[in-house]
């Protein structure tokens, strides 16, 4: 298959994974009016129409529908060996990719990134920040720091640490509106919460409670804001007890306890011998567990 016409099945999977031209131009970095004549291109080669259009969007034909499947298999097989490829590189040089949420990337990294730079003053290191979950099938990231145990089997992972969890204050806000004591009396406080992210939803669920992202009195999925505001005086907010303590928060006592936050080191096996993502991952266990331990603040 020559790369004109795999590239044609590239957009036709794009497009019917978002429905709509718009969206799948902007995912492929090309101009609407290019991924048209395409997808037009190729539905002529094919003798067939992949798509039906409306003012809904575009939704697979029939045929198209029937050449989904092996198209997935292609692009996955072409992404597999894309990452068995760069699995395979021995070199310091080039770049490498590590994916991270805010919280780490804002408060963490910072304290032991200046030490891997200097000490792989050849590698060009480039950050994703992000609280979703990057693609590292599709190579989004190289290396992920993720706070959930990963359930692929095609990842590997290593846990580096447990970080307590914990509901805090500021000193200015309990003295003004008292410390609740339990977590009923607790929604009756200004709580900085989510607003679409449903993490403290399906967490409060898994603890036998119901809770809903609009019972907070402020919502916000940007963390480090939450983190701040609370330091400010702006009310609860539930962080790492670390972070709370170096902030000057105090943590409240109340009769459900938040269990701690797992962080994993996350790379796909079939890159885990790359030369590049094993020094990148073997300087993240060693810094961030002596961090997290407390003996790496000078990292």
């Amino acid at each position: 298959m020559n790369k004109e016409s795999w590239q044609g099945w590239q957009y036709f999977l794009a497009i019917a994974q978002h429905g709509s031209l718009s969206s799948a131009a902007q995912q492929l970095k090309v101009s609407q009016p290019t991924l048209s004549r395409q997808l037009q291109a190729l539905e002529q080669r094919l003798g067939h129409c992949l798509f039906n259009r409306s003012t809904q969007g575009l939704c697979l034909t029939e045929f198209g529908l029937s050449l989904l499947e092996e198209c997935q298999s292609m692009q996955a097989s072409a992404e597999r060996l894309q990452r068995i490829a760069a699995g395979q590189q021995t070199s310091l040089q080039g770049s490498v990719r590590l994916a991270v949420n805010e919280l780490l990337a804002l408060y963490y990294l910072p304290k032991v990134l200046p030490a891997f730079m200097r000490a792989y003053p050849q590698l060009s290191l480039e950050v994703v920040v992000s609280n979703r979950a990057s693609n590292l099938d599709k190579r989004d990231a190289d290396v992920a720091i993720r706070m959930f145990e990963p359930r692929q089997l095609d990842l590997l992972c290593r846990k580096i640490y447990s970080l307590p969890l914990g509901f805090f204050a500021s000193k200015a806000y309990l003295e003004q509106y008292g410390r609740p004591k339990d977590l009923a009396a607790l929604f009756e406080h200004r709580v900085l919460g989510y607003d679409r992210d449903p993490q403290f939803e399906e967490g409060a669920r898994q603890l036998g409670y119901e809770i809903k992202n609009h019972q907070f009195l402020f919502r916000c999925d940007f963390l480090p804001l939450q983190l701040e505001l609370a330091k400010q005086g702006g009310g609860i907010v539930a962080t790492h007890q670390t972070l709370a303590q170096q902030a000057g928060l105090e943590a409240l006592v109340l009769d459900a306890k938040l269990p701690d936050l797992p962080i994993y080191l996350v790379c796909h096996r079939d890159v885990q011998y790359n030369k590049k993502i094993r020094v990148l991952m073997d300087f993240l266990a060693d810094k961030l567990s002596d961090l997290f331990n407390g003996s790496g603040d000078q990292a």
